[in-house]
């Protein structure tokens, strides 16, 4: 499922990148693939998240202090996978919500490859994704920081995004509205990718580190 979810990524970079909305088609054509393999991921999900409590009680997990965690707790691995399938899934569904939107022909062409901040945005979400899934397939969490990063990077050329083309003085509403949603859906693609590697921090170190800045903000506010 990781794989194809990159593989839906590329293509869709590909396809805005070359106008061709043929390989539009597609990509939303494939989206079936994706929820097929989300529903087999759920159920087997499911079944470890029983034979894990099963398996705690044995072991005697089901004694300690909630506060303690256990790196190879089998239920904390069920429930890190059915998080980390949620994120995937919603990650295809931001590519087919793209390609949606532009296999309508709505949007001017070239926009994509010879306009800035439009390539930089398809280049840092293409590399989210990447990340997200190469550290999925080898369980490591070494891409965190250039994570973050990348997802600032990736928050500030969307808002960019959005100012420059609210003001091109010939762009249409209906073609403004489509770049819009385009937008949107590759910013909160990036969102999700982020989200697969923060749960692969929170399955091998046992620390749930989303939304740490916000706190950290809020609490130099409130000495």
């Amino acid at each position: 499922m990781a794989e194809l979810v990159l593989e839906q990524v590329i293509l869709l970079s590909e396809a805005l990148e070359a106008d061709d909305y043929v390989q539009a088609e597609r990509i939303v054509e494939r989206d079936d693939l994706i929820d097929d393999l989300e529903k087999e991921n759920d159920n087997l999900s499911q079944n470890a998240i029983l034979e894990a409590v099963s398996n705690r009680n044995i072991l005697g997990m089901g004694d300690v202090d909630n506060d303690i965690v256990l790196k190879k707790d089998p239920l904390r691995f069920a429930l890190s996978a059915i998080r980390i399938t949620r994120n995937m899934e919603r990650m295809g569904d931001q590519v087919v919500n793209c390609a949606d939107v532009f296999r309508h022909k709505t949007i001017r062409k070239g926009l994509f490859k010879k306009e800035e901040p439009m390539t930089l945005i398809l280049s840092r979400v293409t590399t989210l994704a990447g990340m997200a899934i190469e550290s999925l397939v080898e369980e490591k969490e070494r891409f965190m920081g250039s994570v973050n990063t990348l997802e600032d990077e990736l928050n500030d050329l969307c808002d960019q995004a959005f100012q420059k083309y609210r003001s091109v003085p010939d762009m249409e509403k209906q073609e403004f509205a489509d770049v819009y949603r385009i937008i949107l859906a590759l910013e909160r693609l990036g969102d999700y990718a982020v989200n697969v590697a923060e749960e692969l921090v929170r399955l091998n170190t046992g620390k749930d580190i989303r939304h740490l800045e916000n706190v950290k903000t809020k609490a130099s506010h409130f000495p």
